[in-house]
């Protein structure tokens, strides 16, 4: 395959790599309370145990690995399998990413979008599905194998 074809096919991976890196950013410090303007205080559920050191083990792979993926292409791609399956775990045992209890000061409680977990629920969903992306092009990618690309 020319070295333009590899670029162009290479290049939608790449993407997908940054994408999952700029995901972790909402990630590495979920708040644990949050007063709202009109006086709501929002607390976070507890954190099942062993969830916290999962889930930061595996937002320093991803970035690692995106880094990697950025300087070398699709040769790195198929570990995206391993912070695939820790997220996927941390995103069961915290219900997809985050719960919240609210202890209410005379108002009622803001709609689930607003609140401050709704983009940590998002990151670590978005996080889950782009690296199972990743990994399962890459390993259908070693499974095809460079003869397969060859017309």
């Amino acid at each position: 395959m020319p070295p333009a074809d590899q670029q162009v096919r290479s290049r939608p991976v790449r993407v997908l790599a940054l994408l999952a890196a700029l995901a972790t950013v909402p990630l590495w410090a979920p708040p644990d309370n949050v007063t709202t303007s009109d006086g709501t205080f929002m607390v976070a559920a507890a954190v099942p145990p062993g969830v916290p050191v999962v889930r930061v083990g595996a937002l320093v792979v991803v970035v690692l690995l995106a880094a990697l993926t950025l300087w070398r292409g699709r040769r790195v791609v198929a570990l995206f399998a391993v912070p695939a399956v820790a997220l996927s775990w941390v995103w069961v045992r915290t219900e997809g990413g985050g719960s919240y209890t609210v202890a209410m000061v005379g108002t009622d409680a803001p709609p689930a979008f607003t609140s401050p977990w709704f983009a940590v629920s998002a990151a670590l969903t978005a996080l889950v599905v782009l690296t199972w992306t990743l990994a399962v092009i890459g390993i259908v990618g070693r499974r095809r194998g460079p003869s397969a690309e060859r017309p």
